[in-house]
């Protein structure tokens, strides 16, 4: 079986602390610029979200209420729809007082229409489509006028047919039948094709119904407040309907307005990666990031705007904001690689003069010491202090080897530090601190729920088992509903008597803390008793079945100090040797002699009324020994 050398170790946990110490920066680096990252787009996607809505609300805002203007006049009959001049002057000045509006007309009932519209090159024009018989086309008469400071200025009439028919218009229609505004959008207007939001309202002068007022914006307008965002290089905004249909976008493709995300041409793959994301996900609001064979992750969020369920979708490449990362990742890359191929040079040299060498040395005299030849073990120097003084210890471990076996044959020898005695049967007596604990009314309880007393059971032990390790005891075995623990074994503790004492009292103050097992048993939970002296500790079993347990007659009376809890109606049980182990600061109080089954003389017994309680010497805290061990060995003790 091949064994590496340790020279070899040396170079590869050097090379994996190298690697992963460099693995670990970047992936916390990467993380933290990532997180920076979506930070900045949510911010970003937030702003743009919150541009566009103010926009859009101010529009339909100032939309609402100059169709309420319009329809307020007729209605009031401040001016006649069939008064050419007056209706002219009043729809020119609404028109030329909101830029952002692109049509205000009339639709009458006989299919007629009068508006006035703002061209996308700046001129207005007025727009009149007069009565036709069925089938024949309708007189169109436009005017131009060309916009002057203060004023406007007449270019032209033309005059033409017609083929639109305002009855047949949605916003006519629905205007028509609804008392409240009503929003359309449509492709098609008087002049066209040109897709617009439409408000429309229905007009009664003196209660008869005479038209319908239409006011409208054109949607070249939305993608324009698109454009004057101030959007990443590369990032797109998309405004759709409820149908999907896409009514405004930052940056056609080619110049094209799509009308779907599938009419966008394929190498548009910032429309292609919010396609997929619109696609994937159906709710209205997300924030996904889309993987993309052109661009990487494309950052994709979609929000609602406050108009007929519309929503804004923007997609932004994460290559916008990551490029310079990226290159310092690889730039980090390369200078890892060169660090580490000078750590693992470095680590060879060193490894094999410091560590190699030296240790090889070492490993020959320990293989004479395992054949019992000792005499070629001898002290070699080294650099490093460990190593010296390992050497040191080897050599006097070989002068005192060379002692001992001239009182022990070779033959037991050899086994001993081979490490080959099995385990036996065997204990030593040890002053000890036991606990019992039960819980009162198990038995009763039992017979009530049966099977359903576990958790109950469970509860306590946990709370138990939990008090005991908090104080370093050991828990030596569960019995029914009680358990047992011992202090001072097998680490030394000093205070062992404090440390049960204080396990008992948070026994207690945890089971008042709890709900009761049964009503009976509200005023008393638990029930302990704590004794400390001398007990045989250790291995106790057969050659095939071991236990490390402690027996004798101080785990008796531990075990007999429950009873004597329950008759003398406290929680907590402790004998006068306990108290003993505490000294005279501890916060007890005394219940007198007790009477216990197996004990001829009375047992003085205490309590613990307190929370606290004081050992009467220092506490290592480790389980260290300490000079003046109580232990002896059980051979030593029977002993005459």
């Amino acid at each position: 079986m091949y064994r590496p050398k340790l020279a070899q170790v040396v170079v590869v946990l050097l090379l994996l602390t190298v690697f992963s110490t460099a693995t670990m920066i970047h992936l916390i680096w990467h993380r933290a610029a990532g997180e920076n990252i979506d930070e900045i787009v949510a911010s970003l996607d937030a702003q743009t979200a919150g541009s566009v809505r103010n926009d859009l609300s101010s529009t339909l805002s100032l939309v609402s209420s100059t169709a309420e203007i319009a329809r307020s006049i007729f209605f009031q009959g401040a001016i006649n729809a069939d008064d050419e001049v007056k209706r002219e002057f009043v729809f020119l000045s609404l028109l030329r007082e909101q830029p952002a509006i692109a049509w205000i007309g009339f639709g009458f009932p006989d299919g007629r229409f009068f508006g006035s519209h703002a061209t996308s090159d700046g001129q207005i024009e007025m727009v009149e489509i007069g009565a036709a018989a069925p089938g024949e086309p309708r007189p169109l008469r436009r005017d131009l006028y060309r916009p002057i400071p203060g004023d406007i200025f007449f270019q032209q009439r033309i005059k033409a047919g017609s083929v639109y028919v305002a009855l047949g218009a949605p916003w006519y229609r629905l205007g028509k039948e609804s008392e409240r505004p009503v929003w359309t959008v449509t492709n098609v207007l008087p002049n066209g094709f040109e897709p617009s939001i439409v408000l429309s309202k229905r007009v009664e002068t003196f209660g008869k119904f005479t038209g319908v007022v239409m006011v409208a914006v054109s949607l070249r307008r939305l993608s324009q407040a698109l454009q004057a965002l101030n959007s990443p290089a590369g990032s797109k905004a998309f405004v759709l309907d409820e149908q999907g249909r896409v009514l405004a976008t930052s940056q056609p493709s080619d110049g094209v307005m799509a009308a779907h995300f599938s009419d966008f041409p394929a190498s548009d793959a910032v429309a292609a990666a919010a396609s997929a994301a619109v696609t994937t996900i159906r709710s209205d609001v997300f924030r996904v990031v889309t993987p993309s064979a052109a661009l990487g992750p494309v950052f994709v969020s979609s929000s609602r705007l406050p108009f007929e369920n519309w929503r804004l979708v923007t997609a932004t490449p994460r290559s916008t904001f990551a490029s310079g990362i990226d290159e310092n990742i690889r730039r980090i890359a390369v200078v890892v690689l060169a660090i580490a191929a000078l750590a693992a040079a470095t680590a060879v040299l060193f490894a094999n003069l410091l560590f190699a060498r030296p240790l090889a040395r070492l490993a020959a005299q320990l293989q004479g010491v395992e054949r019992f030849s000792l005499a070629s073990v001898r002290h070699h120097p080294t650099f490093l202090a460990e190593l010296n003084d390992f050497s040191r210890a080897l050599k006097r471990m070989s002068v005192g080897l060379s002692a001992f076996a001239r009182y022990m044959p070779l033959d037991v020898v050899r086994p001993l530090v081979e490490g080959s005695i099995e385990p036996k049967p065997g204990g030593e007596l040890c002053d000890l601190t036991v606990m019992f604990a039960d819980l009162p009314g198990f038995t009763a309880l039992t017979e009530k729920l049966g099977p359903g007393v576990e958790p109950y059971l469970t509860r306590f032990l946990t709370i138990a088992v939990a008090a005991v390790h908090a104080e370093g005891g050991t828990v030596d075995k569960f019995i029914g509903d009680a358990i047992m623990a011992i202090w001072n074994a097998p680490g030394r503790q000093p205070d062992h008597a404090a440390r049960a004492c204080r396990a008992a009292v948070a026994i207690r103050a945890a089971m008042h803390n709890e709900q009761p097992v049964s009503a009976e048993n509200d005023a008393v939970r638990v029930r302990i008793g704590i004794n400390s002296g001398m007990a045989l500790i250790g291995n106790i079993g057969s050659a095939e079945r071991l236990s490390y347990t402690a027996i004798g007659d101080t785990v008796n009376l531990a075990s007999r100090l429950v009873g004597v809890a329950k008759e003398r109606g406290v929680e907590i049980a402790l004998s006068d040797a306990t108290l003993l182990e505490l000294g005279p600061k501890s916060r007890t109080r005394p219940l007198g002699l007790a009477a216990v089954r197996g004990r001829a003389a009375p047992v003085g017994v205490h309590t613990i009324d307190g929370s606290e309680v004081v050992s009467r010497g220092g506490s290592y805290g480790n389980g260290d020994s300490y000079s003046g061990d109580a232990c002896m060995h059980a051979a030593q003790a029977f002993s005459r």
